[in-house]
C-alpha cells in the first residue's frame, strides 16, 4: 500500500520562522488519523535549487513507487525555483502521485488549477529573489567600508578579530608565509624566472596553495595581480583605475594598505586583468609588497601576455597587425552565418563603440595585400636577402617599442584631454626610434642580394611575419583602411 509522504524544510533557525516540527504537525492536521505517514525533512538547506538530501530520498521512494500522496505546508517548502517546481511536478505525476500544499487549498486536476500553482511558484520564486538581493546589498555596504566578506584567507595572511567602526568583524594579518610572498614578486620582477619555474620550485618544496593543490602558472600570476598584498599608494590605485576598477576609497587616501576587490558574481569579468564592474576598496590591513615592486611585476605580466596573445591568431596573417582607430585595440576574426569578419577586440570587452564599419576578412585581407604585394616587389629589386630583418638585438629593442606603442595607444582612450598630446608626442618619438632601427636593419640585410618571394607565393606565416616588417602598423576607420609603411 503507498502511503502519504510529507516534507519539510528550513533553511535557517529563527524566531520568525516554521520549524520542522511545526510544519509536520500542521500536515498532519489535515490526514486522517489511520494515514500512513513517511516523514522526508531537510533542515538548514535552501529551497534554490534540489540538491537537498531530504527531497532526493523523497524522489527515490516516489520512482520507487512507494509514494501515493505528497504533501507540504507551502508550496516554497518543496522548491523556491519555478523550473525545479515544474520538473518535480512532472516526476509526480510520471508516477501517479498527488501534491498538496497545506496552506494553499486548491485543486490541481484542471488546467486553471495548475496555472494557479505555478502562479504561486512565481511569487516564490520572486521573493527569494528579493532576499538574495537584500543580502547582496547587505554585503556590498559592509565590504565597501573595509568589513570582511568571509572565505578562506589569502595565502601569506590569517584572519584575525578587529573592531571597525564599534563593530565586530575580521581582517588580515602576515602569517609565517607573508616572507615567501615577498621573496615570489622580489624574484619575478628582478630575475629571468618564468611563472612556471617559481611554481615548480614550490611544488618540489611541497608548499601548495590554500585548498592544497599543486601551484601553476596561473595560479601564481592570480598572487602577483592580487593587489590585496600591496601597500598600495596613488599610483596603485591609479593602476587599478585603469584596468575599470570603481575605487571606494576614504579622503584622505590612506597609505601602505592593502586593497579589496570587490565584483558582482553574476558579472562576467576576467579577474585581474578586467575590472570593469569591479570596487577596489581600502582594506584595514597594511600590504606586504612595495607599490614600486607590485607595479613592476603588474608591467612584467602585462607585457608577458601581450607577447603571448598579441598577434597568435592563426584565422589571418592580419593578427598582430591590424588595430581599431577608434580606441588601438587589435582587430580579431569572428565567425559570421556564411563569412569570417574582423571586429575590434575592445568593443568585446566594453572599453569601444568598434571600428565603425563591417570588416569582411577576405576583402580586407585582399585590400592590404595589394598595398604590400607592391612593397615586396620594390624591396627585391634590391636583392636585399632578409629585407628588414636586422640583428637579433634590433629586433628585440624593435619588438619592445612596438609593444610600447601598442599599450600607448590603447590607453588613449582612458585619458583626460589635456593628457592626449602628451602621449601622442611620445609616440611620434617611438615611431622615430623605430624608423632608425629599420634602416639600420635594412642596410646589413642589403649585403646577401638574395631574391625575395613574390606575396602571392608566401605562406601565412610568412605573410605575418614579413607583414610586420613592412609596416609600421595598419589601422581601421570608418570605411578606410589606414597603411602606415616604413
Amino acid at each position: 500500500m503507498k502511503q502519504t509522504a510529507i516534507y519539510v524544510r528550513q533553511s535557517a533557525d529563527r524566531a520568525d520562522s516554521v520549524s520542522l516540527e511545526t510544519q509536520e504537525q500542521l500536515c498532519r492536521s489535515v490526514l486522517d488519523s489511520q494515514t500512513q505517514v513517511i516523514v522526508f525533512a531537510d533542515r538548514g538547506y535552501s529551497g534554490k535549487n534540489t540538491q537537498r538530501p531530504g527531497l532526493r530520498a523523497l524522489l527515490t521512494a516516489v520512482r520507487q513507487g512507494e509514494i501515493g500522496q505528497v504533501l507540504v505546508y507551502k508550496l516554497d517548502r518543496i522548491s523556491r525555483n519555478l523550473a525545479d517546481f515544474t520538473e518535480l511536478l512532472r516526476v509526480f505525476e510520471q508516477y501517479g502521485v498527488e501534491f498538496l500544499s497545506q496552506t494553499e487549498r486548491f485543486e490541481t486536476a484542471s488546467p486553471m488549477g495548475k496555472a494557479m500553482q505555478s502562479l504561486l511558484m512565481v511569487f516564490a520564486q520572486l521573493e527569494r529573489d528579493t532576499i538574495c538581493s537584500r543580502v547582496r546589498d547587505a554585503v556590498f555596504s559592509r565590504a565597501k567600508i573595509g568589513f570582511d566578506t568571509g572565505g578562506p584567507p589569502p595565502i601569506g595572511y590569517r584572519r584575525i578579530p578587529f573592531l571597525l567602526m564599534g563593530r565586530h568583524t575580521h581582517m588580515l594579518e602576515a602569517d609565517e608565509n607573508a616572507a615567501r610572498i615577498h621573496a615570489c614578486y622580489a624574484e619575478y620582477a628582478q630575475a629571468e624566472d618564468s611563472l612556471s619555474t617559481i611554481a615548480e620550485a614550490w611544488n618540489t618544496e611541497g608548499f601548495l596553495t590554500v585548498r592544497g593543490r599543486k601551484w601553476s602558472a596561473a595560479s601564481l600570476g592570480r598572487i602577483l595581480r592580487n593587489p590585496v598584498y600591496a601597500r598600495a599608494d596613488s599610483a596603485v590605485y591609479a593602476y587599478l583605475a585603469q584596468l575599470g576598477a570603481i575605487l571606494c576609497t576614504p579622503d584622505p587616501l590612506p597609505v601602505d594598505h592593502g586593497i579589496y576587490l570587490y565584483a558582482d558574481r553574476r558579472v562576467n569579468h576576467a579577474k585581474f586583468t578586467s575590472l570593469h564592474g569591479t570596487y577596489a576598496i581600502t582594506a584595514p590591513h597594511i600590504g606586504l609588497i612595495e607599490p614600486e615592486l607590485w607595479l613592476a611585476c603588474q608591467e612584467k605580466l602585462r607585457q608577458s601576455r601581450v607577447r603571448r596573445t598579441l598577434g597568435s591568431g592563426q584565422r589571418t596573417w592580419l593578427s598582430g597587425n591590424l588595430f581599431c582607430a577608434h580606441c588601438g585595440s587589435a582587430m580579431t576574426v569572428v565567425q559570421g552565418r556564411h563569412l569570417r569578419y574582423l571586429v575590434c577586440s575592445g568593443k568585446k570587452r566594453g572599453i569601444c563603440m568598434g571600428a565603425g564599419a563591417t570588416w569582411r576578412l577576405q576583402e580586407t585581407e585582399q585590400a592590404m595585400a595589394e598595398v604590400l604585394a607592391v612593397q615586396l616587389e620594390q624591396l627585391s629589386q634590391y636583392g636585399a636577402a632578409k629585407q628588414r630583418f636586422g640583428t637579433k638585438e634590433i629586433e628585440q629593442e624593435l619588438e619592445a617599442l612596438r609593444l610600447r606603442r601598442i599599450q600607448l595607444m590603447q590607453n588613449l582612450i582612458q585619458l583626460e584631454q589635456a593628457q592626449i598630446p602628451v602621449i601622442t608626442e611620445a609616440i611620434a618619438q617611438l615611431d622615430t626610434r623605430c624608423k632608425e632601427l629599420e634602416q639600420r636593419s635594412v642596410g646589413r640585410s642589403r649585403e646577401a642580394l638574395m631574391p625575395l618571394p613574390l606575396w602571392k607565393d608566401l605562406t601565412q606565416a610568412e605573410k605575418k611575419t614579413i607583414a610586420k616588417h613592412l609596416m609600421r602598423y595598419a589601422m581601421v576607420d570608418g570605411n578606410t583602411i589606414h597603411i602606415y609603411l616604413h
